[in-house]
């Protein structure tokens, strides 16, 4: 404070990685008038960029039959497969089961140290989350799969849920939903990697539809190896 005026310094950082601009490069920080710091959403931040995408199964007509009703680590219901040199970061995973038997049904969320392939499986469209799709996804997005993948390797199991309660098409509609702002489970795909979604019942697997969207960078413009 000098001669009853406020001297203040601009707040800056450095731009990292490259799609918020040039590397190295000291930016302003965004303020209000009333001197508020203004933040985006990480999220929102890389849908703007255009690296977030999304992958479906089933459709608005057409249910998923989950039909594993044992657990086979090499068989998962969804796998999406990471390639060396890229980097994902889950952002959602819902799955809404339509109709269920009335045995136990377990959601379990995994991931490996390696990209397990297809196997025998169905290949899913990967969407840009922009509608102008600026970036292509680099990774793989398979359903259902009858034949073994690749063995996993590291495997983590990071999130799981049973649902004991039979669901029926007028009844209720049970599912599971994980989402990275509601999670302190986190997990960060550097590839090769594999991020699976197995759904068991052991009387009939539950059908239903799946949605799962995630960010994918390039690695060294994420983390640091």
């Amino acid at each position: 404070m000098q001669g009853g005026y406020a001297h203040s310094t601009p707040i800056q950082g450095q731009v990292n990685p490259q799609d918020y601009g040039v590397d190295g490069l000291a930016k302003v920080a965004a303020m209000t008038k009333e001197g508020a710091l203004v933040t985006a959403d990480l999220a929102l931040q890389w849908a703007l960029q255009g690296r977030t995408f999304h992958a479906q199964q089933g459709n608005a007509a057409t249910l998923v039959d989950f039909v594993e009703t044992a657990y086979d680590e090499d068989q998962p219901q969804f796998a999406l497969t990471v390639p060396t040199g890229k980097t994902v970061v889950p952002l959602s995973i819902s799955l809404n089961f339509q109709d269920q038997a009335g045995t136990d049904t377990h959601v379990i969320v995994s991931t490996t140290t390696n990209d397990i392939g297809t196997g025998t499986s169905t290949a899913l469209t990967i969407s840009s989350m922009r509608n102008d799709a600026p970036h292509a996804s680099s990774c793989g997005a398979n359903s259902l799969y009858t034949g073994n993948a690749t063995a996993a390797t590291g495997l983590i199991e990071i999130a799981r849920i049973i649902d004991p309660f039979v669901a029926t098409a007028a009844g209720r509609l049970p599912g599971y939903r994980w989402d990275i702002k509601d999670s302190s489970v986190i997990p960060v795909l550097v590839g090769p990697a594999t991020l699976q979604v197995h759904a068991v019942s052991t009387t009939d697997g539950p059908q239903g539809f799946g949605e799962y969207i995630w960010a994918e960078f390039d690695t060294p413009r994420l983390v640091t190896v």
